[in-house]
């Protein structure tokens, strides 16, 4: 069962990522740092928790508009049953923007200097786009 979803989630991210090019499941590498082995790991953990396609793509476009300001490794993400948490330094203390989509309507939270979340709609996942600055600000502010 555990390989089974092992093999799910890179299957997923694979597409996700757009990787044609065929690389060793989580388990065997021992990837400890890797998107993969996050997604692995909130699988196992726990299993209300559901990481969506959507939320993969969603938290690459975030990680685009940061690697701006940080190197792309320190950009990372945790899934939580009521938002997807991308997060600076994997620390919980320094959010870049939390995805909130599991209600039928979408928000992207943006945080100001006092970290206090903004929830914005969106459409689409292209509309993340429009908040770029406020997410090159945020990861600023913790550098």
């Amino acid at each position: 069962m555990k390989q089974f979803l092992t093999d799910q989630v890179n299957d997923r991210l694979k597409t996700a990522l757009g990787a044609g090019v065929e690389t060793p499941s989580a388990t065997e590498t021992g990837a400890s740092n890797s998107s993969e082995a996050a997604a692995v790991e909130n699988i196992e953990s726990d299993p209300d928790v559901e990481t969506t396609l959507e939320e993969l793509e969603a938290y690459q476009i975030v990680k685009a508009i940061a690697v701006a300001e940080a190197k792309p490794q320190r950009i990372v993400h945790r899934d939580a049953k009521t938002y997807f948490a991308v997060l600076l330094d994997d620390n919980n203390r320094k959010p870049v923007a939390r995805l909130h989509f599991n209600t039928k309507q979408k928000y992207v939270g943006i945080f100001d200097e006092d970290k206090k979340e903004t929830r914005h709609p969106i459409e689409s996942l292209d509309d993340i786009y429009r908040f770029a600055d406020e997410i090159r600000e945020t990861v600023k502010r913790y550098l």
